[in-house]
C-alpha cells in the first residue's frame, strides 16, 4: 500500500490532503494493520473477509465503496479481486449525469506469500505460469496489470500480499529478485520491465509493510502501484 500525492480523481474534504486516492490507500492500510487470517487460508477466503471488513468499518462520510470480485471483461470472464468505486454522492459532486456510474477509483489484486505454494505458482505475486517461455496461466499479480488483463481504466492500483510464512523482509527481497529476473530476461517480451517495477519501501510497522512501484503497462502508460 502507498500514499499517493496526486489529486487524480477529485476532492474529498475529509481526507487530510484532499485526495480521495490518498484516503482510500490510507484507509485500506489501517484495516490491513488489524486484519488477521489463518496461515493456511486461501486467497479468496481472505479477500472476501477483507472486503466485508473494509465496507463494514468504512466511515459514512467516505463517498466510495468496495466491490469484491469486480468483473473487468464479462466476455472472457476476467475480474480483479476487488475494486473501489464512487458512491452516488461522489457522482453528484463530480458532475456525472444522474444515471451514470462513477468510474473505478482503484483496483486491487491479492496474493498469498507463502513457501507452501507449488513451484509452478511460487512467483504469482509477480508473474504467472510459463512453460518453455509460453504463458499457460495468466495469474501474476503485477503482470496482469502490465499486460492489460486488469486495470485498463485506472491510474492507481494495489496488490496485497498476505504473508503466511517467513517475514516482510524475506518477501520484499524475494519479490524484487523475481522482478529483476524479468528485467534481465522477461518471459513475455512484449512487456517492459524496468527499475520502476521494483518495490520501494514506504514504511513497515506492526502487521503491515507498505511499498510503492511505478510500472509500465502494455499500452506504455505508467501505473502507480501500492
Amino acid at each position: 500500500m502507498s500514499r499517493m500525492e496526486s489529486n487524480t480523481f477529485g476532492i474529498l474534504s475529509s481526507a487530510d490532503d484532499g485526495s480521495i486516492v490518498n484516503c482510500i490507500f490510507n484507509y485500506v492500510a489501517i484495516i490491513l494493520n488489524d486484519f488477521k487470517g489463518d496461515k493456511n487460508e486461501n486467497e479468496n477466503g481472505l479477500t472476501n473477509s477483507l472486503c466485508k471488513t473494509l465496507e463494514f468499518k468504512k466511515p459514512s462520510e467516505y463517498p466510495f465503496f468496495f466491490h469484491h470480485q469486480n468483473i473487468e471483461n464479462d466476455k472472457i470472464n476476467t475480474s480483479t479481486d476487488f475494486a473501489v468505486f464512487g458512491t452516488y454522492a461522489y457522482v453528484q459532486q463530480n458532475h456525472y449525469t444522474s444515471n451514470q456510474e462513477a468510474p473505478a477509483l482503484i483496483k486491487f489484486e491479492a496474493k498469498r506469500l507463502t513457501n507452501k505454494l507449488p513451484k509452478n505458482r511460487e512467483k504469482e505475486y509477480a508473474i504467472g505460469e510459463y512453460k518453455l517461455w509460453e504463458i499457460i496461466r495468466n495469474s501474476g499479480g503485477l503482470e496482469r496489470f502490465k499486460n492489460g488483463r486488469h486495470g485498463k481504466d485506472v491510474v492507481h492500483a494495489g496488490i496485497i500480499g498476505y504473508v503466511q510464512s517467513d517475514s516482510f523482509t524475506y518477501w520484499f527481497d524475494k519479490v524484487n529478485n523475481w522482478i529483476n529476473e524479468e528485467i534481465e530476461n522477461p518471459h513475455d517480451k512484449s512487456l517492459c520491465w524496468d527499475g520502476g517495477d521494483l518495490l520501494t519501501m514506504i514504511q513497515s510497522e506492526n502487521n503491515l509493510s507498505e511499498y510503492f512501484s511505478k510500472t509500465k503497462r502494455y499500452n506504455k502508460h505508467e501505473a502507480s502501484m501500492g
